[in-house]
């Protein structure tokens, strides 16, 4: 994971996290959200928004999920590519679990590109089902999967 005597912090988003999250989620997606939507998330109290950093080398990954009655779903989860197989991203997906937990939401969801395999083996390590298929779930024509953990 991270380097010995490195410090490790997952903490909320704020306006001032806008550029280092957005140049993440230009890099990771073939559909990025726009500058426009990441801040309103940011600025929304129904949205989390959390990021993952370092002491060494700031800002590397980070989640959007928000509730609705005993539900959550995350809506966008990116860690940088120079980054990756380092477990953040399944860091940042505890977090979002733990939140669950704490607030007692129910069911978890999150959408999924089906050519994102590597994503889709990350979510099944922590127990998320597929549920079904969302046929041209994202603007550029690609289906998802809905998955699913109670």
């Amino acid at each position: 994971m991270n380097s010995p005597g490195s410090f490790l912090h997952i903490g909320s988003a704020g306006i001032s996290d806008i550029d280092e999250i957005d140049r993440i989620e230009q890099e990771a997606f073939n559909t990025p959200w726009s500058r426009e939507l990441l801040r309103a998330a940011i600025v929304n109290e129904s949205y989390r928004v959390r990021t993952l950093r370092t002491e060494e080398e700031g800002l590397l990954g980070f989640y959007i999920a928000h509730a609705m009655r005993n539900r959550t779903n995350l809506d966008n989860l990116a860690v940088e590519r120079s980054a990756r197989s380092r477990g953040y991203g399944s860091q940042l997906l505890q977090d979002w679990m733990d939140y669950a937990r704490l607030a007692h939401l129910e069911t978890l969801t999150l959408q999924v590109n089906t050519a994102n395999v590597r994503a889709q083996k990350l979510y099944e390590q922590f127990y998320f089902k597929t549920a079904k298929l969302l046929v041209a779930y994202y603007p550029n024509g690609d289906d998802a999967y809905q998955m699913e953990r109670s």
